[in-house]
């Protein structure tokens, strides 16, 4: 990965600040680093930059970061608690192999909860489920320029949209979790497989239903787009085996 340097925003305390004021400034300061080591970090695994099984050391990706030790390891707790990495005991710290059984439980969290707010999303007033064109074809172009990091983004900006249209967006927080693994499945998928293309097919057909009004096939084509990942494992694991948990686990 190439050295990045986080851009943090001017964390001047005033001229004569108190030991109250001083003492707050520092952890703002500090929970920023975090927040934006956390966020670098994580998007370089689910984008594919640090690929499943490597090697993670705090000192190299503080260096990476441009930032101190410290909040390198916080992320790594972070990113631990939601298995992107992995902690083997006398081995070291490593990016959590693909784990299919992982990867269809959040299919079934996805489905609960993206089927019912496709459903939903399909009676909001019109003017507010046209906007989601708008982020479809945002996605189009970046697949278009080659640009798949923006198409992965514009990818969870479309899914969101659609808890907010459905009156969830708190459920956010569990669906964004649940797509983690998920999304490293695709963005393996896109060099040789074309998964960002079979993607926007998917998201086209998702949206116009949703634009329609038409619930019954907002809810079918849904479904359909949160299974397709299952259909890549299979090639992936011929291609990549050491990427997964076991191979055993694909049958």
């Amino acid at each position: 990965m190439a050295r990045v340097r986080l851009s943090l925003p001017d964390m001047a305390a005033p001229s004569r600040p108190s030991a109250t004021a001083a003492a707050s400034t520092r952890r703002a300061a500090r929970g920023g680093i975090g927040q934006a080591a956390y966020e670098r970090i994580r998007n370089a695994i689910l984008d594919c930059t640090f690929l499943p099984g490597l090697a993670l050391s705090e000192q190299a990706v503080s260096a990476q970061l441009g930032v101190s030790r410290a909040p390198v390891r916080d992320a790594f707790r972070q990113l631990l608690s939601e298995g992107l990495i992995e902690v083997i005991p006398q081995c070291g710290t490593f990016v959590a192999p693909l784990n299919v059984a992982r990867i269809t439980d959040a299919i079934f969290v996805r489905e609960a909860i993206e089927c019912r707010a496709a459903e939903l999303a399909a009676a909001a007033p019109k003017p507010d489920r046209v906007m989601l064109l708008d982020i479809l074809n945002c996605q189009i172009a970046a697949a278009d320029e080659g640009n798949y990091g923006q198409h992965l983004s514009t990818d969870e900006a479309l899914h969101h949209s659609i808890l907010v249209l459905a009156g969830h967006p708190h459920a956010w927080g569990p669906l964004r979790l649940a797509r983690t693994g998920m999304n490293r499945i695709r963005h393996l998928a896109i060099p040789e497989l074309g998964s960002h293309r079979i993607a926007i097919e998917q998201h086209r057909k998702v949206v116009e239903a949703i634009v329609a009004g038409d619930a019954p096939l907002a809810v079918s084509t849904m479904r359909e787009h949160i299974r397709s990942p299952l259909t890549f494992l299979d090639a992936i694991a011929r291609r990549c085996p050491d990427y997964f948990l076991s191979r055993s686990a694909l049958g």
